[in-house]
């Protein structure tokens, strides 16, 4: 069985069987890491610092100080000194948080890992050729972290470290060229390149600038270190099997024996893996006894080496992060949430010395899906059949949130008072302050109330002219842009951007003519709060992007306080809650959550109903006969591929759905996408049928919805009538304009995004 073949299975792909395995028995001859006092200290400082760097946002940093992840880098800091040892403990978190960002994918692909590790290393050389760069990683590295570490050694070692962390970032760099390429990895130039993607280097050399061990520069030396890089990194492989089938990584050495040593099953590769860590923590042991007598130094880090090793071993059995998660796990954590306040996250203690880290078979088809797999990027919905039929209640441990993703749980999730919005506290309130997606009770209340008139009646009427009179000035453009020849237009950058985020402005009583501002502020606004991977350049820019709104909504707010129209924004800055007039920052937040959730849904909802019906050209022509159907049409779009496709919810105590139970306290991921295509609720849901739920279209923009896309109960979307309207009047009017429109040739639409979703292009000849 080749690598490609177990991945391609495990991501069910059907292309053939994997079997279960057990990770084995493994014995290093090596004492425990060093147990320090202070290691709560160490942890809260390191964490509050990486949120005051913008590395982690409140969810990251709650995240590190609740699991087991820092543990290791504790581990590592032997006995240094406190100050020297948050240094080591900053270099970790610093890996830590670069690894999961090149793991994720987009943000590493087009040279950015390049460019990034290249201004890295000028901050290490004083190069300031490239060291100026805003990513928080850099600015943490630049102002902090370099200047703190260089203190500790002198120049000899800091060229050395510096030619470490060169390694280190070039091996991720040539990982990231080979996922997008796919070219094979061998097992011979895996073995060199596995220590430098570790950066066991880097802090072996942190070893000895925190201790101030000064050993020789000699062959021995350069063995021990090698031995223990190449123990540490293979044993975080033996424990990423299940992770990396699953993610579809093959650079992994159980993989790669299975692929190349004919190993025959994935037992026997596992097994092998285990004996080759065990002989080289053997060669490490005759390295050791080799040492010249009186090598002080040399013995010093080699005592560091073994403590190392040993702290791996010990901290990748007990992690979720790497722990296999079999089938019998995942339905011992279900029913570990039974108790009051249980959670499935319950972390297992740390195994000691040479005990089993169990005997559970690990079977991969039976590992649940999780949101952070690259597959639900490219296509989520086989893996939402398969969370619905096989995990419809389930942990993801990467995500560190449960999913729910059968209709009736979902609804339940959205629409049950148990299931509150106290994400919002780390997802959306860092950025925009407490806002009324945020709130409960009588608080929710006061504040939609006043809202509430600004999206309906009168206002509503108000509100569809500035439709109309946005789109046929849309409309117009691109007439004009068929007149001039253009063969192929992207509807997406000419309309389906455009038309909602204008409306917005519009409502709010800002000038037209600034909408495209608004477009990249609302852009990057969703970007922060859609960032659930928390990379830190998305934190930045978001954070930078709300500013700069604020610093041009200001002066607006300040008029309208004294002299109000009769637009949004005067709406806001006239409000009362129990006599008090909404403060500053309320209203600048209440703007920049509006601009988000007036723009994005609505432009990738267009998007998914323009895909659906050139797709089919058969209902595009009944569109264009009977523009009315567009209601159902839009209903339907909403249904079958609603462009929020993921909504947060955090439990106000456990709660029993009709699929399992989800623990109190804990983050809930209502997959909307996932519920629209429930086939107990709607009969052969991957169809596109528009007239599914038209015998009532009206009241498919209410709280009553059949489908959930504008959410359920008291936080459903306040929007939902201007969605409509914006859909129906701007659909209508492209069609009317080019009754022959259809895709461009050759193109095809691919969709793209996780937490919300829509075609990326819709390039089209407009006939």
């Amino acid at each position: 069985m080749t690598v490609e073949t177990a991945t391609d299975t495990v991501a069910g792909k059907a292309a053939g069987t994997v079997t279960g395995f057990r990770i084995p028995e493994i014995s290093l001859p090596f004492p425990g890491p060093v147990r320090r006092g202070d290691a709560d200290r160490l942890r809260a400082g390191v964490c509050g610092w990486a949120e005051e760097r913008g590395l982690v946002g409140p969810r990251g940093r709650t995240r590190l100080e609740s699991s087991r992840l820092l543990d290791l880098g504790i581990a590592l800091t032997g006995r240094a000194e406190p100050e020297r040892a948050e240094v080591l403990l900053a270099w970790f978190l610093w890996v830590l948080l670069l690894d999961d960002r090149v793991d994720d994918g987009p943000w590493a692909g087009d040279g950015v890992l390049a460019d990034f590790s290249e201004s890295a290393l000028s901050v290490l050389t004083g190069d300031a050729g490239r060291g100026g760069a805003a990513d928080p990683m850099l600015v943490a590295l630049a102002e902090d972290l370099w200047p703190r570490t260089s203190v500790l050694a002198g120049p000899a070692w800091q060229g050395r470290f510096a030619g470490h962390l060169s390694r280190h970032l070039t091996a991720q760099c040539a990982m990231v060229e080979r996922r997008t390429t796919g070219r094979s990895m061998r097992l011979p130039g895996y073995v060199v390149l596995r220590r430098d993607l570790f950066g066991a280097d880097v802090f072996f050399d942190l070893f000895e600038a925190v201790d101030g061990i000064a050993p020789p520069d000699d062959r021995v030396t350069a063995g021990l270190r090698a031995a223990a890089a190449d123990v540490i990194s293979w044993t975080n492989d033996l424990f990423s099997v299940e992770k990396d089938l699953a993610f579809g990584e093959r650079a992994n050495l159980v993989l790669l024996l299975l692929s190349e040593k004919n190993a025959g099953t994935l037992q026997e590769a596992v097994d092998q893996a285990r004996t080759l860590i065990a002989d080289r923590a053997a060669d490490f042991q005759i390295l050791r006894r080799g040492l010249p007598r009186g090598a002080r130094d040399s013995g010093r880090l080699a005592d560091r080496l073994r403590r190392a090793m040993r702290a791996s071993l010990d901290w990748h059995r007990s992690v979720p992060r790497y722990r296999p998660r079999t089938a019998a796990s995942v339905a011992a954590a279900s029913a570990a949430a039974s108790g009051p306040g249980g959670s499935a996250g319950t972390r297992a203690g740390s195994a000691r010395g040479g005990e089993s880290c169990g005997s559970e078979m690990v079977d991969p088809s039976r590992t649940p899906p999780s949101l952070l797999w690259p597959e639900f990027e490219r296509d989520p919905y086989p893996l939402y059949r398969r969370l619905r039929e096989e995990f419809p209640v389930v942990r993801d441990e990467p995500l560190d949130a449960w999913l729910v993703s059968r209709y009736a749980d979902v609804r339940i999730g959205l629409s049950d008072p148990r299931f509150t919005s106290r994400n919002y506290a780390w997802q959306l309130a860092p950025m925009f302050g407490r806002t009324v997606l945020q709130m409960e009770g009588r608080e929710h209340a006061a504040h939609r109330s006043f809202l509430t008139p600004a999206f309906r009646g009168r206002a509503l009427t108000w509100l569809r002219a500035a439709v109309e009179r946005t789109t046929n000035d849309l409309v117009s453009d691109l007439v004009a842009r068929a007149r001039r020849g253009e063969r192929a237009v992207d509807l997406v950058d000419g309309f389906c951007h455009r038309l909602p985020i204008t409306v917005v402005v519009t409502a709010l009583g800002l000038p037209v003519a600034d909408a495209p501002l608004f477009q990249d502020w609302y852009q990057a606004g969703f970007s922060y709060l859609s960032n659930y991977r928390q990379d830190p350049a998305t934190l930045e820019r978001g954070m930078s992007a709300r500013d700069e709104l604020y610093a041009y909504l200001a002066p607006y707010v300040a008029r309208r306080r004294i002299a109000p129209g009769r637009d949004l924004l005067s709406v806001l800055c006239t409000a009362e809650v129990e006599g008090d007039p909404l403060p500053d920052d309320m209203v600048l937040g209440f703007c920049g959550m509006l601009l988000g959730a007036g723009g994005e849904s609505t432009d990738k909802g267009m998007r998914s109903l323009l895909a659906n019906l050139l797709d089919r050209p058969e209902h595009l022509a009944a569109m264009r006969a009977d523009p009315d159907g567009l209601a159902s049409a839009w209903v339907e779009t909403l249904r079958r591929d609603p462009p929020v496709q993921v909504v947060l919810r955090q439990t106000e105590e456990a709660v029993d759905l009709p699929s399992g139970r989800v623990p109190g306290g804990a983050t809930v991921a209502c997959l909307v996408g996932a519920a629209g295509r429930d086939p107990e609720r709607f009969p052969d849901p991957d169809r596109f049928v528009p007239s599914r739920l038209a015998h009532d279209p009206d009241r498919q923009f209410t709280a009553a919805a059949g489908h959930l896309a504008f959410g359920a109960g008291r936080h459903f979307c306040l929007g939902s009538q201007l969605a409509r309207a914006e859909a129906e009047v701007g659909i209508r009017a492209l069609l009317e304009a080019f009754p022959r429109m259809r895709w461009a040739d050759g193109f095809r639409p691919r969709y793209g995004g996780l937490l919300t979703r829509a075609p990326e292009k819709l390039m089209v000849e407009l006939r």
